[in-house]
């Protein structure tokens, strides 16, 4: 279960001013979507997700020594569905197989993916290679999958991946959110966004 912590026990457990606080979130070092307001005895206070919060602004304080604040927001400000990952690059992803990122190339071709394009890449590469899955089912699945992956505004979210009387569906949900299918459906991949692109961005 998720726990919280407000604003006010944050800036005074972390020793940080609210200026520091919201300059880091403007310049996309804390994303906007963990900000959270709630309604409180004296109106309205923020709350955040307590254990990405601490250990963000711990991963900031602890690289600011070493990095200068514009390499810091180039590692974590990256916009998921704007900044564009060069198609050469998908050749780096240990997750893809080099048939699978030939595919892509020879049919979409396109010069450049987002963030969250590229995470549905990988999920449904998972899936084609758990599955066995020909190049050309691979690139099936995708043409699915990526128009969904353009409505992904944020990382918050979990792609479910599921087969249903022959074919292929993609859901995208919130993490927190529960989902049960009945017995005519079968999952075949179920991904964090937020914790998969964590480990993907360092392949970049």
């Amino acid at each position: 279960m998720q726990e919280y912590i407000t604003k006010k026990e944050l800036l005074e457990q972390m020793n940080i001013s609210y200026g520091q606080l919201y300059r880091w979130k403007r310049l996309g070092l804390i994303p906007e979507s963990w900000f959270i307001k709630k309604p409180s005895s004296t109106g309205q206070e923020t709350i955040l997700p307590r254990k990405k919060i601490i250990k963000r602004i711990q991963d900031i304080q602890s690289q600011m020594e070493k990095h200068s604040l514009e390499q810091l927001v180039k590692k974590y400000a990256f916009s998921i569905n704007s900044d564009v990952i060069e198609f050469e690059n998908l050749y780096k992803s240990k997750h893809l197989q080099t048939e699978y990122v030939n595919a892509v190339g020879n049919y979409f071709k396109k010069p450049g993916y987002t963030a969250t394009e590229y995470m549905m890449i990988v999920c449904c590469a998972d899936v084609a290679k758990k599955e066995r899955f020909t190049t050309r089912q691979y690139v099936d699945l995708l043409r699915y999958a990526l128009p969904v992956a353009q409505k992904c505004d944020r990382l918050e979210k979990r792609c479910v991946i599921f087969a249903a009387g022959g074919d292929y569906h993609i859901v995208l949900i919130d993490n927190t959110a529960g989902i049960a299918f009945d017995m005519g459906l079968r999952t075949m991949g179920d991904y964090n966004f937020e914790s998969m692109w964590e480990k993907l961005k360092e392949e970049l």
